[in-house]
C-alpha cells in the first residue's frame, strides 16, 4: 500500500455550493486546521463544525461531504500510519474524528507549524514535516470537545431527508426553550440557531431545485416553508435569484 504524508494551504474565498462538492473517500488519517472562517463537514452522516483556531483530526477510511464552506484559510493534509515515527498517540486510536480549539498564543504556534510543514513538504523533507504531524498529535485530546445541545441540534438541522423546522420546533424536540437554544448554539458555533437553520433550508432548497421533476411549490414546502411566495422571497433575498432562475442556471 502507497504511504501518504503531506500538507496543503487551505484557501477558499466566498462561499461553497453544497450542490457542488462531491463526498471523498480518505483511506489515510486526515485533518484540517483554520485560521480563519468556517465549514461543516459531514463525516459519515454525522456534522462536525469547525471554526477559526480549531482543528480536526479524521481517522482512516471515512467519508466526508462538506456541507457549508465560508471564507476559510488554514493548512490541510493527511498521513499514513506507517510513515509516522510514533504511532502510539490516544487520538489515532479512536474512531470518532477529534475537534480541538487553540486559542491565542497556542493557534499562532499551531498556524506557524503548519507553515513550517508546508515548507518542508515542498522541500521534500518528510523528516520535519514527520515531526510536526508527530508535535500535532501530542496535542490533542479524544472526547469531550463537543457541546450536547449544539452537537445535537446541528445534526437535526442538517439531517438528510428532513425538513427544515423553526427554532421553537427544535427546541420543543431538544426539551429546552427557543432562547436558550439560540444562546448555546450562539456560543459555540458564532451564529444564532435560526442562521443554521437558514442555511439549512437553502442548501436543501439548491438541492431539490436541481431535479426539475420537483415543482417549485413542493421544493418550498419540503424545505420547512409552506408559502411559495414567501419561499421565493427568502431565496432570492439569500441568493440574489429567484428559485426559477437559478434552476435555469443549473443546466
Amino acid at each position: 500500500m502507497k504511504t501518504y504524508l503531506t500538507i496543503h494551504p487551505l484557501i477558499v474565498e466566498g462561499k461553497t455550493e453544497p450542490h457542488q462538492i462531491e463526498p471523498y473517500y480518505y483511506p489515510v488519517f486526515s485533518y484540517s486546521f483554520l485560521l480563519e472562517g468556517e465549514v461543516l463537514v459531514s463525516i459519515e452522516d454525522k456534522n462536525y463544525l469547525l471554526g477559526a483556531g480549531q482543528l480536526i483530526l479524521v481517522p482512516e477510511n471515512k467519508t466526508i461531504v462538506i456541507k457549508h464552506f465560508k471564507d476559510c484559510r488554514g493548512y490541510m493534509g493527511g498521513f499514513s500510519l506507517s510513515e509516522l515515527k510514533d504511532a502510539s498517540y490516544p487520538v489515532l486510536r479512536t474512531q470518532e474524528p477529534v475537534i480541538q480549539s487553540f486559542w491565542f498564543d497556542d493557534a499562532v504556534f499551531l498556524g506557524a507549524l503548519m507553515k513550517r510543514m508546508l515548507v518542508a513538504s515542498e522541500d521534500n523533507d518528510k523528516a520535519l514535516l514527520r515531526c510536526g504531524i508527530d508535535l500535532i498529535l501530542s496535542q490533542l485530546r479524544p472526547g469531550g470537545q463537543v457541546a450536547a445541545i449544539p452537537e445535537k441540534f446541528m445534526q437535526m438541522v442538517f439531517e438528510k431527508g428532513n425538513a427544515t423546522l423553526s427554532v421553537s420546533d427544535y427546541a420543543n424536540l431538544l426539551k429546552v426553550t427557543p432562547n436558550y437554544l439560540n444562546k448555546t448554539v450562539k456560543s459555540h458555533t458564532h451564529r444564532t440557531a435560526i442562521d443554521w437553520i437558514e442555511i439549512a433550508r437553502l442548501n436543501l432548497a439548491k438541492q431539490m431545485l436541481k431535479d426539475k421533476n420537483v415543482s417549485i411549490a413542493d421544493v418550498a414546502r419540503l424545505s420547512g416553508l409552506e408559502d411559495q411566495s414567501y419561499f421565493s422571497r427568502f431565496f432570492k433575498k439569500k441568493t440574489g435569484m429567484s428559485p426559477s432562475q437559478f434552476r435555469n442556471s443549473m443546466d
